[in-house]
């Protein structure tokens, strides 16, 4: 009896720790690898974990996005995606799953470079238990480490979906990428000067509008600009400047929300000899930087259903192992015929693989048997 109520106390104890635990984590909501982490037991796991994560984070390997990643959690042992991207400024990360949290729970982590080679210690975006997502708005251009595994021993095939999208709306009314003709950085006056911003150019009186929330801190009819409006985003954010409109449709001090329209597009200033065309400019308390990324509009991938391969092997005598998913990318090495190769994803034509438990790259499909 009395070995009963042990067991029992026992058995309620740990049911309180594990309710305690769940209703912190729904209030403090820790990272989906702070979770994994806090789970392991064993400490040869741990090890192995540390081991592959910081070999992942660490391979080297390069990928342009958009991209779409197929992947396919199926062993004990660890699936781990990691890839160096660049993002500018102005950008909106975003890493979706096509799985939900309740199919299949992913660990998702973005790391900055300190340096030319130093990744962070400590990831600057997370997913939670919660979310297979991670949204994260770039404040600082430059190079940036994702990493990405399944926390599960299920047979699952997934999609990873990598893209960026504007974290403004498109400055003029039905407009989009293709309408920018001319861009930062071209020259200006002779080579004198040169372009502060991006022109796009559109119909004369197509409307002008708000590419975010924020007021109005001034208008005029003044300088290169001719006609002109500037949008404060926030007390101490940056200034959107409209130039060449045909005529104003706010005055200042006036708050706006995004959409709301602001002018006209027009030619007035020193583009009275061009088309009409909006010019768009962003600037911050350190001067003027690239629009460009703060609008551009991404075309995204669309997720697939095609099964991914565990394991396979190499077809041709000399099969290129490369850094990035692209026949010019720096060759890591040639990998002879008949090589055991694991799979851990794919991307268009090209599979991510190992060779021989720890060497990455990625192969074109063509040298793999499939």
């Amino acid at each position: 009896m009395k070995q009963l109520i042990i067991i029992l106390l026992t058995c309620i104890t740990v049911a309180s720790c594990k309710q305690a635990r769940q209703i912190t984590d729904a209030i403090t909501k820790p990272s989906a690898k702070s979770v994994f982490e806090r789970d392991l037991k064993d400490d040869s796991i741990v090890k192995h974990y540390e081991k592959h994560y910081s070999a992942a984070k660490n391979n080297g390997l390069i990928l342009q996005i958009p991209a779409l990643i197929q992947s396919k959690a199926d062993t004990p042992l660890l699936k781990i995606l990691a890839y160096t991207i660049d993002l500018q400024q102005g950008e909106r990360l975003k890493i979706e799953c096509n799985l939900p949290t309740d199919s299949l729970q992913l660990v998702m982590d973005l790391y900055s470079f300190t340096n030319d080679s130093t990744i962070s210690k400590k990831p600057i975006a997370s997913n939670t238990t919660a979310s297979n997502i991670i949204s994260y708005n770039v404040t600082n251009t430059g190079t940036y480490k994702i990493v990405v595994f399944p926390n599960t021993k299920n047979q699952t095939h997934f999609n990873l979906k990598l893209y960026t999208e504007p974290t403004l709306i498109f400055p003029v009314s039905g407009k989009g990428n293709t309408s920018i003709q001319s861009f930062w950085g071209a020259t200006r006056s002779g080579g004198k000067r040169t372009h502060e911003g991006i022109d796009i150019f559109a119909a004369r009186g197509t409307p002008v509008i708000a590419a975010t929330d924020g007021f109005i801190s001034n208008t005029g009819n003044r300088g290169l600009g001719g006609k002109q409006v500037w949008l404060r985003d926030g007390l101490f954010g940056s200034s959107l400047y409209y130039a060449h409109l045909d005529s104003i449709a706010v005055t200042r001090g006036r708050q706006v929300q995004t959409g709301d329209t602001l002018g006209f597009v027009g030619n007035t200033g020193n583009a009275i000899t061009t088309s009409p065309h909006l010019h768009f400019g962003i600037y911050t308390s350190k001067g003027a930087i690239n629009p460009l990324p703060f609008v551009k509009q991404t075309v995204l991938p669309e997720f697939k259903t095609d099964l991914l391969l565990s394991t396979s092997e190499t077809r041709l005598s000399k099969n290129e192992l490369r850094v990035s998913p692209n026949v010019k990318a720096e060759k890591i090495r040639d990998i002879k015929a008949k090589t055991a190769v694991q799979i851990l994803g794919k991307t268009q034509s090209w599979f991510h693989l190992i060779v021989n438990d720890s060497l990455e790259g990625f192969m074109h499909e063509s040298l793999i048997i499939q």
